[in-house]
């Protein structure tokens, strides 16, 4: 496991580690310190995608949310975020989520991030 750098401070600090890495997709622990909303989820998300960070230097910002889907509310505080590096335009990135709670996806969708 590897500890996500992000510039976020509780207690809008997500993201944990990083679980699982491979060249397209990672799984990073989240901890929120309640069950989260959705907004807090889709938060995560975005710091999630810091696990395909090039390096250190790159500040990243979110432009865009699509398709984002609540299918069920989590009722515990500790999730884990599934992301898919989808594509990559320049200094843009699709980056496509999914959220569980245990083995259940309680929130999904598509972030398009801006990397400099």
């Amino acid at each position: 496991m590897q500890e996500i750098k992000l510039p976020h401070l509780a207690p809008i600090r997500f993201a944990q580690e990083v679980l699982m890495k491979e060249e397209k997709m990672a799984r990073v622990s989240l901890a929120f310190g309640t069950p989260p909303s959705l907004a807090m989820m889709v938060e995560a998300a975005a710091q999630s995608s810091a696990a395909f960070r090039l390096n250190d230097s790159d500040n990243a910002y979110l432009v865009s949310i699509k398709g984002v889907k609540l299918h069920q509310n989590p009722t515990q505080e500790n999730l884990v975020a599934e992301i898919v590096d989808a594509h990559r335009l320049d200094m843009m990135r699709y980056v496509e989520f999914q959220i569980f709670e245990q083995e259940t996806c309680v929130a999904s969708g598509t972030l398009v991030i801006a990397v400099h």
